[in-house]
């Protein structure tokens, strides 16, 4: 069996294949036996090409998508391609450094199964706005979920063999590697990192797919929006009785008040919303339930390196 994998989503990453494979080979040849394991989620800028080109090396595999499934998807995917002992996963646009690597192995040999990392540099190269958010987001999971994320935490991490095929036996159609990771309860360390610099390209990562992420963090681990919802309407209802209360004091005792208007309409509007929050908060969970009776594949493959060889072999 294999030492080290090295699992790396691509989405549109052309530019960063070869220099990523240059600084892996230096990195890894000192620890032991390798193998780096690139996932193409479904990229148009010729990073398949690229990844093909790295394979002509024996310890360069793949696995590439017949379409964009998402970066979870992608991480899923390289775990169960994987064979080594320990895997690590990271991104290939170098924000994830390289050089933490050995660190990481260290930490492995020395007993965790698991070595999860922390960014400690948002000051100086994350915006205020995105750094309140990730503060304020992984202080509400803290609250509501069944586990604990460290501000900063990354899908920069080691799992041991034992942790993998744990993770790989796993059928949900969404997850939130992150979190699941500690929720598996195996031994833990977690190793400070700087953000790396961006060689090439722009982040793939968009509002719209942050929110998505946050989305799935929450709802794969707390129940409790539920929960709330239930709250929330016997809330917004007591809230409603208080204004029915206070339109009979209106009408009954005091003088030239229009009958009923402002407090019907303020009623009216209250309650609305907390009906259409409650009903958003339990969709997003109908939503997952029916993902999940679906029984549909998380990815689908389209080829991978074994493939590409026998095409190159066959007469």
């Amino acid at each position: 069996m294999t030492d080290l994998s090295v699992v790396l989503p691509a989405h549109n990453e052309a530019a960063n294949i070869a220099p990523m494979c240059a600084a892996l080979e230096r990195i890894l040849a000192p620890l032991g036996s390798y193998e780096v394991v690139f996932v193409d989620d479904g990229s148009s800028d010729g990073t398949l090409a690229a990844i093909r080109a790295a394979a002509a090396s024996a310890q360069v595999r793949y696995v590439a998508f017949t379409r964009n499934f998402g970066h979870q998807a992608a991480l899923r995917a390289g775990l169960r391609h994987a064979r080594g002992r320990a895997v690590i996963v990271m991104d290939a646009d170098f924000e994830h450094p390289p050089e933490l690597i050995p660190d990481l192995v260290t930490a492995w040999r020395a007993g965790a199964k698991v070595v999860t990392t922390r960014r400690d540099d948002d000051e100086a190269n994350v915006s205020g706005m995105k750094r309140l958010s990730s503060r304020l987001y992984y202080r509400l999971l803290d609250q509501i979920g069944d586990v604990r994320i460290e501000p900063g935490s990354a899908d920069f991490m080691l799992l041991d063999r034992a942790a993998v095929d744990v993770v790989n036996g796993f059928e949900d159609q969404d997850i939130f590697l992150r979190g699941l990771v500690r929720w598996l309860g195996f031994p833990r360390a977690t190793l400070p990192y700087s953000r790396g610099q961006r060689q090439h390209g722009d982040s793939k990562y968009s509002l719209r797919r942050m929110i998505e992420l946050a989305v799935t963090g929450i709802a794969a681990h707390s129940v409790r929006p539920l929960r709330f919802a239930i709250w929330l309407a016997l809330g917004f209802a007591a809230l409603g009785l208080a204004f029915v209360v206070y339109s009979v004091v209106s009408f009954l005792f005091v003088q030239h008040t229009v009958a009923g208007w402002t407090s019907i309409m303020a009623a009216i509007a209250i309650l609305g919303a907390a009906q259409l929050l409650v009903l958003g908060i339990i969709g997003e969970y109908v939503g997952r339930i029916l993902r999940e009776t679906r029984r549909r594949p998380s990815y689908i493959v389209a080829e991978t390196e074994e493939d590409a060889r026998g095409a190159r072999q066959a007469p």
